[in-house]
């Protein structure tokens, strides 16, 4: 659901587990929030951002099906 954010996880090597345990949060939360099947909290994108800082939040946080549209 957030192909730019799994892309910089591998990229950087950063797991779900890894990611999950930085921002405080279950594996298994993470992966639902990644599959779209729950929002990622504001303070939770807050943490994400901190983790990449150099990559757009817009970017990193397109989901799937908006990727490529003009915006």
């Amino acid at each position: 659901m957030y192909p730019n954010l799994e892309l910089e996880m591998f990229k950087r090597r950063v797991t779900v587990r890894d990611l999950a345990k930085r921002i405080g949060i279950s594996e298994s939360s993470m992966h639902n929030k990644l599959k779209g099947r729950n929002e990622f909290l504001l303070s939770e994108i807050e943490k994400i951002l901190d983790i990449f800082p150099e990559v757009n939040w817009r970017v990193l946080f397109a989901r799937a099906d908006e990727q490529g549209k003009a915006g």
